[in-house]
């Protein structure tokens, strides 16, 4: 029996590492990856400083690991291929209501929200498993519909303008979601996520018609 694996496994190892982790969210947000310290987290985490270097070794490690939690409870977001039906302005529509329903009802939690700005600001190589997993197969799925309806290669440049503009309108109501209310007060301060959604799909595809009537100079 592997006595170091089978230590590590334990449930009293395992809260350790998951507070540790929380901890470390929480401060890599509050003060960014290079001024957040070892010892803030662990005093944090109710843990020893020994405990990052064996759950984690050293800072680079655990940010790295912060970050791969961030990018498997994102994998969500992709809207699966069984739930696009229809033709490609059906499977358009579909996609937009997907995405917006799973961004803006998920959990919301201050530190990840900051921690993903910052990193957004300023990408490190710890961003590389968001981006892999998440970020690239929702925009190539994206991109693929909109290249079908716009009948055009999917890495024209037209079609990535499209794609980040559809894309871009639903991540500006995520990004506002508190703030809403204040920045448009005709829409509430909690507006209905299935009318967003269909406003931002019927927008976007008004725009993609009339962008296919007047191509852009490439």
């Amino acid at each position: 029996m592997n006595v170091v694996a089978n230590v590590k496994n334990n449930s009293a190892s395992q809260e350790t590492r998951r507070r540790l982790l929380t901890a470390a969210g929480e401060i890599f947000a509050e003060h960014g990856f290079h001024l957040a310290t070892i010892k803030q987290i662990t005093d944090r985490a109710g843990a020893s400083l020994a405990s990052v270097n064996y759950h984690f070794v050293d800072k680079a490690a655990l940010y790295a690991a912060v970050l791969q939690g961030l990018a498997e409870e994102s994998v969500h977001l992709i809207p699966p291929d069984e739930k696009l039906n229809g033709d490609a302005t059906n499977r358009l529509r579909q996609f937009i209501q997907f995405l917006c329903n799973a961004m803006m009802n998920r959990e919301r939690v201050p530190w990840k929200q900051v921690l993903l700005a910052r990193e957004m600001a300023e990408p490190t190589a710890a961003l590389d498993p968001l981006f892999d997993r998440v970020m690239l197969p929702i925009t190539e799925k994206l991109a693929t519909l909109v290249s079908e309806l716009m009948e055009l290669p999917k890495r024209h440049r037209q079609v990535g303008l499209v794609t980040a503009a559809i894309f871009g309108q639903c991540v500006y109501y995520v990004k506002h979601r508190a703030m809403i209310g204040r920045i448009h007060p005709q829409l509430g301060d909690s507006p209905d996520v299935a009318m967003l959604a269909d406003h931002i799909a019927e927008f976007s595809l008004a725009g993609l018609r009339a962008a296919k009537k007047k191509p852009m100079r490439v």
